[in-house]
């Protein structure tokens, strides 16, 4: 386990983080990154979304484009996080929960999208299931989740923080979780950078 792989640290540690976080995301997370999470949600307007790890709203502004703010329910860990994207969108939904125990009712959602929190869940895979409980059948679960870096110092720091899933690793949590039609994408957020993330999106049955 990763010392960011506890859920009061990593909220310790984004309480500090969020100073700097938008400044330092569009380094590793760009337009194009979000535009394929939210593609691969396969979501419309008027659709209820939830959002797990919502942070300071860099996600969410693309799922707000797409379903309107009022179809926008958000969930964080961190207030500090969340202030910004809240400021950002207030007449979207936010509140703080845990994603491997959402509060909400089984089949509540359209799609459930979480970018850039998995590799800070002690449990991914009740995660996963967790988002595909509140998901209703045929719609989608979409995940980021971060590749472990190529170069070996900054890769042996970065598992020593936080979860690395292979691919394979996410596909099959998802398989465990009932998932099914299940389809990746590994990218960067630049072409001339190696592929930093793998995207995956399943079917709830």
């Amino acid at each position: 386990m990763g010392l960011l792989d506890d859920k009061k640290r990593a909220r310790t540690f984004y309480k500090y983080f969020s100073k700097i976080y938008d400044l330092v995301n569009p380094f590793f997370y760009s337009e194009e990154m979000r535009k394929t999470v939210v593609d691969m949600a396969e979501i419309d307007e008027g659709d209820l979304v939830l959002e797990v790890g919502c942070g300071t709203g860099f996600t969410t502004y693309e799922i707000v484009r797409r379903v309107g703010e009022e179809n926008v329910i958000a969930v964080d860990l961190t207030p500090e996080q969340m202030v910004k994207a809240i400021a950002r969108f207030p007449k979207a939904n936010f509140l703080r929960g845990d994603a491997e125990n959402l509060p909400f009712k089984d089949n509540t959602f359209d799609a459930s999208i979480s970018a850039g929190s998995i590799e800070y869940w002690p449990h991914p895979v009740l995660g996963i299931q967790e988002m595909a409980r509140v998901t209703k059948p045929g719609g989608r679960v979409v995940i980021l989740a971060p590749r472990k870096p190529d170069n070996p110092i900054f890769r042996k720091f970065a598992e020593s923080i936080m979860l690395f899933p292979s691919t394979q690793q996410c596909v099959a949590w998802f398989l465990k979780a009932g998932l099914e039609d299940i389809r990746y994408v590994e990218m960067g957020p630049y072409k001339f950078w190696s592929k930093l993330v793998v995207i995956i999106s399943g079917r709830v049955p």
